[in-house]
């Protein structure tokens, strides 16, 4: 049984990783990026439009 949930967790991690970038990036107002909703970018670049947007905004460091 810990084996199984182990491995059902491990697939949900990405989703929940995508899912943050995601709502972080609609919080600032971000909803698009080159044209694709935010939901149709890969993973990779999800991260690079938070880094863009969001550390450069500076509401990290608060």
């Amino acid at each position: 049984m810990l084996h199984q949930e182990n491995k059902s967790q491990q697939k949900k991690t990405p989703e929940l990783k995508k899912d943050f970038y995601i709502q972080q990036l609609l919080r600032i107002g971000v909803y698009k990026y080159f044209g694709k909703q935010l939901y149709e970018l890969s993973m990779n670049e999800l991260q690079d439009v938070y880094l863009e947007y969001y550390v450069s905004t500076g509401d990290l460091a608060h």
